[in-house]
């Protein structure tokens, strides 16, 4: 779905970014990998996917000094 704020900066729904991570064939993903497969701004995908981890819908570490991978929380990937 391709929503549009105001702005005309594009919007993106919590199940379109899980979604997005399950349908990869990747494991993990970097918030701009993800900026990237979904149309949206780094900082857009960074602030939805903390906000996620709050939920405890995406888990994640951090795998160098700038570098945090994300991924689905297993009850996610059911």
């Amino acid at each position: 779905m391709d929503r549009e704020m105001p702005q005309g900066k594009r919007t993106v729904t919590d199940d379109e970014i899980i979604n997005t991570m399950l349908e990869s064939s990747d494991p993990f993903h970097t918030a701009p990998e993800l900026a990237d497969m979904l149309g949206v701004t780094r900082q857009c995908i960074h602030n939805r996917l903390q906000a996620l981890d709050k939920k405890g819908r995406v888990d994640r570490k951090k795998s160098g000094p700038r570098t945090v991978i994300w991924w689905p929380a297993e009850e996610e990937e059911c």
